[in-house]
């Protein structure tokens, strides 16, 4: 298991979603919004799960997780 981090819009910092998920899960995730509270400010955040990461595991920058759904 891993946590899903993000960068907080208002730090700049990597933070945890306090989400752990297995990797072959994560990557199967459709591109939908989540809502936290972040640590590292304290005010709620929105973020896409296209734009997260996992702690511990290479990012791919650049590289979009595709869910089948989307227009071309």
């Amino acid at each position: 298991m891993s946590s899903v981090m993000i960068t907080c819009p208002k730090t700049g910092r990597p933070v945890s979603t306090a989400i752990d998920i297995e990797p072959t899960v994560f990557r199967k995730l459709p591109r939908l919004p989540a809502r936290m509270r972040c640590p590292a400010c304290g005010q709620d955040h929105v973020f896409m799960t296209s734009s997260a990461w996992l702690a511990g595991e290479p990012r791919l920058v650049g590289v979009r997780r595709s869910s089948g759904s989307e227009a071309a």
